[in-house]
């Protein structure tokens, strides 16, 4: 319906309306969406319809037998998702997720729904998920929010207390393992500040409730962060977490405790929610799972602020989540060559931005963000195009001292960025060409394909040529770079047909993402450079 209403290519999708490849570095998983949409209220107490089953269940027969015929039987775009999970196959068994998405009330129909989920779970690594109308309600609403409650005793007497008309804040240092308890789905354990075997909370999950006015959600172990959080935890140096991390923030409808100046006194929190910290909780439930032994004496700073005025608690949720954590980049922004390039860059009217951002108030035109730099240079100058769309993670890792040394100038830059930026723009016009509102340009697609999936491959290309013909690799001649772009085109789209022209059968023919994401065209172009070929393109 979506694609209809905004007039984009629809149909021939065999049931699959979306694909998501959820990238990890434990193990790929391949999320399958199929949406149906009904327009009045009558129809959202119908069931999902059932023809919709046989076309999945048909889809997920020629996606695990890798029926290449298939191919030729679908949109050209549904092939080269195809394609890039066959390619996941060749180097791992990733899961499986298909999502069933509606805005109607009901799934299948019962006896439709065992059929499909038996089909479906032939394969152990596949699961099943529903997403309908009570979700999206309950999403919108949070209805059936449970109210957690829960006691937490500070250590000794390291807290602090302070009143501000509508809001009352403590800070006091807790011990992690109760910070863990109060944040699970165990009322009984939330409640017992005196409980004495904490290994019960490994048969335990962290209460999503309890994060309900959190303004991030928890990435599994995707971020660098969270694996820091977690080995350090079973690192033996746990207790130094109280000084490697910024703490938890808890809001609540009220917190209570006894007065007296008495140490150790239990906390009561009514309404709690955290707030900032999730990120955190879950990395070290998750290490507590592995090694429970390595907790003792491991301490944390929590913030908790009582207060039932709705905006403020949600500005304590927004402006206590704004401050990101520092990343590699940010490190490298204070580097005495990022700062010299964005002087160099000043000084001919551009706006280098060391830090995201930086100048966003600055034209768009002027603007060249750190990140693309190193990217266009990775390609350009350092023969890794692949990296460069890829493994982006290098440029301010591993390979910064190689792309940013001391030789880079804005001059430098400016040529491939020129270049890179014009590859870039003929790209999208070419895409809109192909792909015309309801229509594919099929012919097109298998003719000019490849140049949709190789931006940072052309540059390289390009960079070749102007090797070849001896040209400075300066800014001043980026026009006479640029004018060999339809050769740079013309070879990327041959080393294509080279790669699939033994194919029996045109299992390959959209295959074109997964070429490009590896360094195997790098043959196909030393091969045309290294010897007379060259002379057929450029002479």
């Amino acid at each position: 319906m979506f694609l209809i209403e905004s007039g984009k290519i629809s149909g021939h999708d065999r049931g699959i309306d979306a694909i998501h490849i959820e990238q990890t570095e434990i193990k790929n998983k391949i999320h399958l969406f199929n949406f149906k949409y009904v327009e009045t209220f009558e129809k959202t107490k119908s069931n999902f319809p059932a023809n919709e089953i046989d076309k999945i269940l048909g889809f997920l027969n020629a996606l695990m037998s890798q029926d290449k015929k298939y191919l030729q039987e679908i949109s050209p775009l549904l092939a080269s998702k195809m394609n890039s999970i066959w390619e996941i196959f060749n180097t791992e068994n990733p899961d499986f997720v298909i999502h069933i998405c509606s805005n109607q009330y009901f799934p299948f129909e019962e006896q439709e729904k065992r059929r499909f989920e038996r089909e479906v779970h032939k394969n152990s690594n596949f699961e099943i998920k529903y997403h309908l109308m009570d979700e999206l309600v309950n999403l919108l609403t949070k209805k059936g929010k449970i109210k957690v409650n829960a006691n937490i005793p500070a250590i000794d007497k390291q807290f602090f207390e302070r009143s501000d008309g509508d809001v009352k804040a403590l800070i006091v240092n807790v011990d992690v393992m109760d910070l863990l308890r109060i944040c699970i789905d165990n009322e009984d354990f939330r409640n017992d500040s005196c409980l004495k075997d904490y290994n019960l909370l490994k048969n335990c999950h962290i209460l999503n409730d309890a994060f309900e006015d959190n303004v991030r959600i928890y990435l599994k172990q995707r971020s660098k962060i969270n694996k820091n959080i977690k080995n350090t935890a079973l690192s033996g140096e746990g207790h130094r977490l109280f000084y490697y991390n910024n703490g938890i923030t808890i809001t609540c409808e009220n917190f209570e405790y006894p007065g007296g100046n008495r140490r150790s006194p239990i906390i009561i929190l009514s309404g709690l929610q955290i707030v900032n910290g999730s990120q955190t909780i879950h990395a070290l439930f998750e290490a507590f799972q592995e090694d429970p032994s390595k907790f003792e004496n491991m301490t944390i700073l929590c913030r908790i602020y009582e207060t039932r005025n709705k905006e403020l608690s949600t500005n304590i949720a927004e402006y206590t989540n704004s401050q990101n954590p520092v990343n590699t980049r940010d490190i490298r922004s204070i580097d005495y060559n990022q700062i010299k390039l964005e002087k160099e860059f000043e000084a001919i009217n551009y706006y280098y931005e060391r830090k995201k951002g930086q100048y966003s108030n600055k034209p768009k035109n002027k603007r060249l963000d750190a990140e693309k730099v190193g990217q266009v240079l990775m390609a350009f100058y350092h023969k890794m195009p692949s990296e460069a769309k890829d493994k982006k993670r290098l440029i301010f890792a591993e390979k910064y001292e190689e792309i940013f040394d001391d030789a880079i100038t804005a001059n430098k830059i400016l040529l491939p960025f020129f270049l890179f930026n014009n590859i870039e723009n003929k790209k999208s016009r070419l895409r809109a060409e192909i792909f015309d509102k309801d229509n594919i340009d099929v012919d097109k697609y298998k003719r000019n394909g490849p140049l949709l999936y190789s931006s940072y491959w052309i540059l390289y290309v390009l960079h070749e040529i102007a090797v070849y013909k001896k040209i400075d690799l300066i800014k001043e001649n980026y026009e006479e770079i640029d004018c060999f772009y339809p050769i740079a085109c013309q070879i990327i789209n041959d080393i294509w047909n080279e790669e699939i022209k033994d194919e029996k059968e045109p299992s390959k023919i959209f295959a074109y993402e997964p070429f490009f994401k590896k360094n195997q065209p790098m043959k196909y172009i030393d091969k045309i450079f290294d010897s007379d070929k060259i002379k057929e393109y450029v002479n």
